[in-house]
C-alpha cells in the first residue's frame, strides 16, 4: 500500500500546472485593464492640475490664508475644504479663469471666489473674495500681494 501512496504523490500536479490556462489570460487582461486605468487617471489628474494652476487658485488661497480679516472670521489655520470648481476659457488669446474653492478654519467655513484675466505672467484678479458661510459676508482680498522672491 505504501508504494501506491508514493505513486499518487509523485503524479499529483502543481497548482500552476493545473490552473495556468485560466490564470494567464485573466491575469494578463487584468494587468492591461489596471495599466489603462492608471494611465487614464494620471492623464486626468495632470489635466485637472493644469486647469487648476491656470486659474491662479493656489495663489488666491495663499492670499486668503494670510489675510487678517479672513483669519479673524475663520480662525487659524485656514485649509482647503474639498476640491472646488475650476474653469479656464481662452478666446482669441485672452484668458479668463474662474475658481470656487471651499475653505475652512476652526471658527467656520467659507468659499473663496476667484476670477482672473490675462496671461499667467500678467494675471489680474477681477474677483478675489471670501464669502463667510455663517454671515454671508464677502471679504474682498485683492489688496494683498504675495512676495514670491522668498519662495
Amino acid at each position: 500500500m505504501s508504494n501506491y501512496n508514493n505513486e499518487l504523490i509523485e503524479k499529483e500536479r502543481s497548482w500552476w500546472s493545473r490552473n495556468w490556462k485560466w490564470v494567464v489570460p485573466t491575469g494578463g487582461c487584468l494587468t492591461i485593464i489596471l495599466l489603462a486605468i492608471i494611465l487614464l487617471g494620471t492623464a486626468v489628474f495632470g489635466f485637472v492640475s493644469e486647469v487648476k494652476k491656470g486659474t491662479g487658485a493656489d495663489d488666491a488661497f495663499e492670499i486668503a490664508r494670510v489675510n487678517k480679516r479672513v483669519q479673524t472670521e475663520l480662525g487659524e489655520p485656514i485649509e482647503k475644504d474639498g476640491f472646488g470648481s475650476y474653469n479656464v476659457s481662452i478666446n482669441n488669446g485672452h484668458k479668463t479663469a474662474e475658481a470656487k474653492i471651499p475653505i475652512r478654519g476652526p471658527k467656520g467655513e467659507a468659499t473663496l471666489y476667484v476670477k482672473t484675466s490675462g496671461s499667467d505672467d500678467d494675471k489680474t484678479y477681477e474677483i478675489l473674495e471670501v464669502q463667510v458661510e455663517d454671515t454671508g459676508e464677502r471679504i474682498d482680498i485683492r489688496e494683498v500681494k504675495l512676495d514670491r522672491r522668498n519662495n
